[in-house]
């Protein structure tokens, strides 16, 4: 075939991949996937390109808000910490929290929180579980909406870091004791050692040093299907900061936090607006000036 054949016979989105945030980009908060962003999804999927999301939730928890969507797309969860095959149900890539010369800096850093954060809402994400290891009164109100599994645990049974590998610590609580949650592991020695941001105003999150949703991508593009593969990154918070930058096209929602929209290539409607369907009426000219840089 010619070159002209060649590219008259390719389809409309061949070569992109959408990787898209969740809540508040495609999810409008307390809401679901709408019947117009799911159509739009496989309107994309169908005309050549793939789909896949970048979350802190789990796989599991992911899912109850994806009935009817395709993932085509190599997908990341825990807020950079795990690569999934969405399709195949496997586990590809998994960058754990870490402490070089003190396994248990970060038991030792969650008794600490415990302590001195008496109302705060503390969780442990590994692998295979949510463990909320801070008494059930603290529980995040939005707990019982998720569509996964937690437990109520014993910090002393996931103190063994090298046998349950830690993902994610995550603190919910007031904002005036997350930022002193935040001096704490400064004195403590947990920041120096991980990557830790808001995801909300009263959300503070810890994953490993250098990883991110955007760290993740770099797995992606060493996969084979997706080496030459142009990445159009979505999100509408902080914790999405470093997908937009690495992505070859950065998305903000129109509800974004407005430091994400100072850094994006482009800032689309608000999620409830169908941020999907926007993308695709828009996607001539943001590919356009895409290729032009």
């Amino acid at each position: 075939m010619n070159q002209k054949g060649r590219k008259n016979s390719m389809k409309p989105y061949e070569s992109y991949t959408i990787i898209s945030d969740l809540d508040g980009t495609i999810i409008p908060h307390g809401g679901c996937v709408s019947e117009a962003n799911k159509r739009a999804i496989a309107a994309f999927i169908e005309g050549g390109g793939h789909f896949g999301i970048a979350t802190g939730r789990t796989p599991e928890a992911a899912a109850g808000y994806l009935t009817d969507v395709a993932i085509t797309a190599p997908s990341i969860f825990f807020n950079g910490s795990m690569l999934y095959d969405w399709q195949a149900e496997k586990v590809l890539v998994t960058k754990p929290l870490t402490a070089e010369g003190a396994p248990d800096l970060w038991p030792r850093f969650a008794a600490r929180c415990l302590e001195l954060f008496s109302e705060a809402c503390i969780e442990v994400y590994t692998q295979e579980d949510c463990h909320i290891i801070s008494d059930p009164k603290n529980d995040d109100p939005r707990l019982p909406h998720e569509h996964y599994r937690y437990c109520h645990s014993d910090l002393a049974e996931v103190a063994d870091v090298s046998r349950t590998p830690w993902l994610k610590f995550f603190a919910c609580a007031d904002p005036a004791d997350l930022r002193a949650l935040e001096q704490e592991a400064e004195v403590f020695g947990t920041a120096a050692c991980s990557h830790h941001f808001y995801s909300e105003a009263n959300y503070h999150e810890f994953v490993a040093k250098g990883v991110s949703k955007g760290s993740m991508l770099a797995e992606v593009r060493k996969l084979p299907e997706f080496a030459g593969t142009r990445i159009i990154a979505l999100g509408d918070y902080l914790n999405d900061r470093e997908l937009l930058e690495a992505a070859d096209i950065g998305i903000a929602s129109g509800n974004a936090h407005e430091d994400l929209k100072a850094l994006a290539d482009f800032t689309g409607c608000r999620a409830e607006e169908d941020l999907i369907v926007w993308l695709l009426a828009h996607f001539a000219d943001i590919t356009a000036i895409h290729s032009n840089h």
